[in-house]
């Protein structure tokens, strides 16, 4: 059986707080989350632990306690995510993974005329008359 690469839901708050602090020791951001998430001190260092044999977060011991620090910033791995999905679901095409998510949403018309924009940029970006 191969490594888990996924990440879960819960890791994925976790690293959403770490991106946002830049980097943190598992005091701090089980204190952040305390609110939202109600976790142990226990459930973040090993959820940590986790992410950093994941390879999505490093750790590096700072006198008594280790500070964490995403190894990618958000846009990369959400990049990866994407590609992923783009080509286990849709065969590596994007126009059927976008009509999925536009038939799925409930588009603003802001959304829409921005939605628009990206296309029209796009298409003079690469020259593509399609």
């Amino acid at each position: 059986m191969s490594p888990r690469t996924e990440l879960t839901k819960l890791e994925w708050v976790l690293l959403d707080a770490l991106w946002s602090a830049g980097h943190a020791t598992a005091t701090d951001l089980q204190r952040q989350l305390a609110g939202s998430q109600g976790w142990a001190y226990s459930t973040v260092k090993t959820m940590l632990d986790r992410l950093v044999k994941l390879g999505h977060v490093k750790a590096r011991r700072v006198g008594n306690v280790y500070e964490y620090s995403p190894k990618s910033k958000r846009p990369t791995v959400v990049g990866r995510v994407v590609d992923d999905v783009t080509q286990r679901l849709f065969h590596g095409e994007a126009a059927p993974f976008i009509h999925c998510l536009i038939e799925r949403s409930q588009l603003t018309s802001e959304e829409v005329e921005s939605l628009r924009a990206m296309l029209d940029e796009h298409q003079a970006r690469t020259g593509d008359d399609a």
